[in-house]
């Protein structure tokens, strides 16, 4: 049985979180597999990493020419410098599978996939693409961007690509059910086509360092810790005007993630308005094993998502790694958030967008240390004995995997 695979991943590696667990997995389970990627400068070409036979691409290396890369791709949905490359290494390799990381590539690799014989193409759906790029550029100011933008990625554009990529890829993953339903009923996909493999987190995530001063604490701070990549869409501003509201002076939050410029100031001046500048620390960028640190530390773990048509379709890493340690959650009602964490009774759920009520959940924690502590033993539970982690989640993937290649 021919078991290598080739990965499309249209960023660099190794950074993707998805990425790692799934490879991890396949291998594991006697896969062989390639990834196909973007090439920061001083990387090697070609390398092995974490058991992962990587190829890079030597192109939008600097800002300014991943953005011209991104237009051209955007004009015809192909990538072409990735197409040559994806040709030559299957003329090769001879895969079994083409895997392609969201939708960018998803064209790419079925031309690709029309060129060779017996080779199946999975499009595996990180979220819902033409929705996010409505969010995702809400805060930038440039109006050079913003018109690039505008113009190669609106929302129909994209939504009619996500369309025709869905059915002319052989079979599609999702991370939540509700992107599942959504596929369903929007581009008539019947569901057989479409597997679920959800952000969970592998139990190894607890065994990292535990930095005990990660965070500049007086005894009677509580810290609520907004973990990950910051953008309109996340709720940041939420809770910030959320801790304006909320009854005692020793609550602080700690957003620790890469943020542009824009988005920092932003935050600054709302964190001004709203007069908690002295209570909210934004840490930026920090590397990925300190993140266990501020979680683990941390009184309460935020996922403040506002709701929107991309965000109720996914549902983040950061998520299973709160509950599993161990300390409660607060979300908003976006529905995979609220559908886990009522399912794991592991936390509080406010209100998308709703400041007040965000303060309300806060307070209610804050008050009741037991109550606290039982959410995070449960979500513990939920995700080192329960299915809520990657040690059941990539159960799925090898048995998708497993079955296309014997089909």
């Amino acid at each position: 049985m021919n078991k290598k695979v080739c990965m499309l991943l249209h960023e660099v590696y190794p950074d993707d979180i998805r990425v790692s667990k799934e490879t991890k997995s396949l291998i594991k389970s006697g896969f062989e597999i390639h990834i196909l990627c973007l090439n920061r400068k001083n990387e090697s070409a070609e390398e092995i990493v974490n058991g992962i036979h990587v190829h890079r691409i030597p192109i939008a290396q600097t800002f300014f020419w991943r953005g011209i890369w991104d237009i051209l791709l955007a004009i015809s949905f192909v990538q072409p410098v990735f197409l040559r490359r994806l040709k030559a290494l299957h003329k090769k390799e001879n895969f079994a599978l083409f895997h392609v990381h969201d939708l960018p590539l998803a064209k790419t690799a079925v031309l690709a996939a029309k060129k060779a014989s017996n080779v199946k193409v999975v499009l595996d759906l990180h979220e819902n693409y033409p929705e996010a790029l409505k969010v995702w550029f809400q805060w930038k100011r440039n109006p050079l961007i913003r018109l690039k933008n505008s113009v190669f990625f609106g929302f129909e554009r994209w939504l009619n690509y996500e369309k025709t990529a869905c059915h002319e890829a052989d079979h599609l993953i999702v991370v939540v059910e509700e992107m599942s339903d959504r596929l369903v009923a929007l581009h008539k996909l019947p569901q057989s086509k479409i597997t679920v493999v959800t952000n969970s987190e592998g139990q190894s995530f607890l065994d990292q360092e535990r930095i005990t001063n990660i965070y500049d604490r007086a005894s009677e701070d509580f810290i609520l810790a907004y973990t990950g990549g910051v953008g309109p869409h996340r709720g940041v501003d939420v809770a910030i005007e959320g801790l304006g509201l909320t009854k005692s002076k020793n609550i602080r939050l700690e957003i620790t993630g890469s943020l542009s410029a824009d988005s920092k100031e932003w935050l600054t001046n709302l964190a001004t308005k709203h007069k908690v500048l002295d209570r909210v620390r934004i840490n930026g960028y920090q590397p990925f094993h300190k993140f266990f640190s501020y979680m683990a530390l941390a009184d309460v773990n935020l996922i403040p998502h506002n709701r929107n048509g991309h965000t109720d379709h996914t549902i983040p890493h950061k998520l299973f790694q709160g509950m599993m340690v161990g300390k409660p959650v607060i979300v908003s009602d976006a529905p995979p958030l609220k559908r886990v964490v009522k399912a794991t009774n592991s936390g509080l759920i406010f209100e998308a967008g709703n400041a007040q009520d965000f303060a309300k959940q806060v307070d209610l924690l804050y008050d009741n240390p037991e109550k606290a502590k039982a959410f995070g033993d449960n979500g513990n539970q939920a995700t080192t004995k329960g299915i809520w982690n990657w040690e059941h989640t990539g159960k799925n993937l090898v048995a998708l995997y497993t079955n296309l290649i014997a089909n």
